[in-house]
């Protein structure tokens, strides 16, 4: 197996603003595209040749991967001029797929396990194809796998609306994590030019005939439908990287930090290449700043994620918030959200002198790319 192809076409509404101006599938996670963690899994499990399929934004992320020579494998596109579904944009790809099994992604989850497991796996199975499982503790927000156990043949999928969890208690089940391998026999249930869901159309097909298998797997994974996901993704895969590091360390710190007397930095944290800190600020916990970020004096910043090339000024607290490229952070500021509700900053934002803005307890606060903030907001 040498090939994979990633489904990166998504508008990514739930996300707005933060999509207005970069596709889903770019969305920073631990500082790096959502998508090109995605094809460093890919390589690091051997494949070479990588498809993204692509619609919303093609040319940003034409502009981004190019030929993929800096990532050190091989990428073409496909490019939907009309939405097909998962299984349509695979069937665009069918040419440079059908000579051996392949590997498909959807673009816009968050995962760090090894993809050789899955490639054993489905060499075990020996099926049409494997799907990469995952147990979360409440299923019910995405439908629920039923298989055999001993064999993991699947028997059927159970959607949101179909599931009922006994006694009315949630309990932990797989369900489908996004991450497939298939042979090339695939293509044979696909209708060329026809919008086609592979979740929805196609793999019930393949149960009805016993040739789907699932694959639980361990790791991180998170789907980042929603802003607040994205934030705890981010969370959840600096922990696991971390975790994973064998060097002990607390933090994710490039080495070129610029930091000016004392800062206090409280674990885990991660910063990006580029960045100054100015005195008496404090950072984390929870907290990821991307590249080329300024922070001035007695500033406080946790559980939040910065974007890069962001200008934060002196005297400016920031909680629970998302703050997207190019911001920028005038004197005494407070961005402060609460629970599940974040203060969000699409592209481009200025927030002027002394405004607050404070999340309210029933949704997430949004500010729009490129608005100047003159007014607290509550």
């Amino acid at each position: 197996m040498t090939r994979g192809i990633i489904i990166s076409g998504g508008w990514g509404t739930r996300l707005r603003p933060l999509t207005c101006t970069i596709p889903k599938s770019l969305i920073p996670i631990v500082n790096k595209p959502v998508i090109e963690r995605q094809i460093l899994l890919l390589k690091s499990a051997g494949i070479k040749d990588i498809i993204l399929a692509v619609s919303v934004m093609s040319d940003v992320l034409r502009k981004y991967f190019g030929d993929g020579d800096k990532l050190g494998i091989n990428i073409q596109y496909t490019d939907e001029k009309t939405p097909l579904g998962t299984a349509g944009a695979i069937k665009l790809a069918e040419d440079y797929l059908k000579e051996e099994n392949f590997f498909m992604l959807n673009g816009d989850v968050i995962l760090n396990f090894d993809f050789k497991e899955l490639i054993q796996a489905h060499a075990r199975y020996e099926g049409l194809g494997v799907i990469a499982s995952k147990v979360v503790p409440d299923p019910s927000r995405y439908g629920v796998i039923i298989a055999e156990e001993k064999s993991n043949k699947i028997l059927k999928f159970l959607e949101k609306s179909e599931y009922t969890p006994p006694d009315g208690k949630h309990i932990p089940m797989p369900i489908n994590a996004g991450v497939y391998i298939l042979e090339p026999d695939i293509f044979q249930y696909i209708k060329p030019n026809k919008k086609v869901s592979i979740e929805h159309d196609i793999f019930p097909i393949l149960v009805s005939e016993e040739k789907l298998y699932h694959y639980s797997i361990p790791g991180v994974w998170k789907d980042i439908g929603k802003p607040e996901e994205l934030l705890e993704g981010n969370i959840q895969l600096m922990n696991d990287m971390l975790k994973n590091l064998q060097t002990k360390k607390e933090n994710l710190i490039d080495e070129n930090l610029d930091v000016e007397g004392k800062v206090l930095i409280k674990p885990p944290v991660t910063i990006g290449e580029n960045v100054v800190i100015r005195k008496n600020c404090q950072i984390g916990p929870n907290v990821i700043i991307g590249d080329k970020v300024y922070i001035g004096a007695n500033t406080e910043i946790k559980d939040s994620l910065i974007y890069n090339e962001t200008y934060i000024s002196e005297n400016v607290k920031c909680e629970k918030t998302i703050i997207a490229d190019n911001c920028l952070l005038h004197d005494g500021v407070q961005l402060i959200g609460n629970n599940q509700n974040l203060v969000i900053l699409s592209s481009y934002v200025e927030v002027l002198d002394n405004i607050k803005l404070i999340a309210p307890y029933n949704n997430s606060l949004a500010i729009c790319h490129h608005e100047v903030v003159r007014l607290d907001v509550s």
